[in-house]
């Protein structure tokens, strides 16, 4: 039985080493591409892509600037896409910009300092608060707003972020990087598995139904290119934990928003089978948001760019045509 031990105890050994030599590329990779620079309230990461007007993307939870790739669509389309991380996600510090209006006002000091007038602002999930509270603080500034399963109202957390022993495990600092490493790896080694959890956790399907939404997602070259992405988008973990927890914090006590006041033109997308952020978040903003126009889409719950590509590129479209329609092109 010697033999036995000392075989697992050496693949322990290799297994320790490749997690190590694995965070440090991604320690290095996460920021290969941003920016980052000093404005008037404070140090802001950025990510910026394509030419042309500029969309302010308030990224969702535990992506940070890395998470452009949600939106890339726009890029394509004839737009710049400037992701900040917000406050606690990589080079941004968490400070006292936890609020949304802090971390409104934020981004419109990263304006300024990168001499940017107005915007079209998109708002993803965790993203929504932050978002909203731009349009109502920077109504001159903001040309359009579009929120995608946006959080627009106070939402508890499920029994799973709060109970489960998954949810404890990656709600602890120093388990962040680890559990996010075996995530990434089931993510690229495993993706039909591992997209199984995403059913669990994003969705409302049964299990069968969101099988059959995992095979559309991985038969298409593009979503399986964004399944990776978002794999390597939460890694390395722990710089973005204080802007998780921040997240959380904000969902769970925010205070009612006053939309009705919001002027810019308002685009809501949202699947009625979210089962992160409910659907009653957009069918509220739509209520409350003056001339909102609120588009149903039946996707993979939360992640509603992913599932039949027919029906993506259709609302990504809708997406483009709306934000073009109130941004001049010239």
């Amino acid at each position: 039985m010697r033999w036995l031990f000392a075989l697992v105890g050496l693949l322990l050994i290799a297994l320790v080493a490749y997690y190590r030599r694995w965070l440090e590329a991604q320690t290095i990779r996460v920021s290969s591409e941003s920016y980052i620079v000093q404005t008037a309230l404070g140090q802001v990461e950025y990510d910026l892509r394509g030419s042309g007007p500029v969309v302010l993307h308030f990224h969702g939870g535990n992506v940070g600037h890395n998470g452009w790739f949600t939106l890339e669509h726009l890029i394509h389309a004839g737009f710049t896409l400037l992701t900040p991380d917000r406050p606690g996600y990589l080079g941004t510090p968490l400070a006292d910009n936890g609020s949304p209006e802090a971390q409104a006002d934020l981004a419109a000091a990263l304006l300024d300092k990168l001499n940017i007038n107005n915007v079209a602002v998109v708002g993803v999930s965790a993203g929504g608060p932050a978002a909203l509270q731009f349009a109502l603080r920077h109504p001159q500034r903001t040309k359009a707003l579009v929120l995608l399963s946006a959080i627009t109202q106070r939402t508890p957390l499920s029994h799973d972020q709060l109970d489960s022993t998954l949810g404890k495990l990656v709600m602890t600092p120093q388990f962040q990087n680890p559990a996010y490493f075996l995530i990434n790896q089931a993510m690229k080694r495993l993706p039909a598995l591992a997209l199984q959890d995403y059913v669990r956790t994003e969705t409302t399907y049964d299990m069968k139904t969101g099988k059959r939404y995992i095979e559309q997602i991985l038969d298409d070259p593009q979503q399986r290119r964004q399944v990776m992405a978002l794999a390597d988008a939460i890694v390395p973990a722990l710089p973005r934990f204080a802007g998780v927890m921040n997240d959380l914090r904000v969902q769970e006590s925010l205070d009612d928003l006053p939309l009705d006041q919001t002027r810019a033109p308002t685009l809501i997308v949202h699947s009625r089978y979210d089962g992160d952020v409910p659907y009653e978040n957009a069918t509220h903003a739509h209520a409350k948001i003056p001339r909102s126009e609120l588009i149903t889409v039946d996707q993979f719950g939360h992640m509603v760019w992913w599932g039949d590509p027919t029906v993506t590129k259709d609302f990504q479209a809708r997406i483009e045509e709306f934000i073009r329609s109130h941004v001049n092109l010239t």
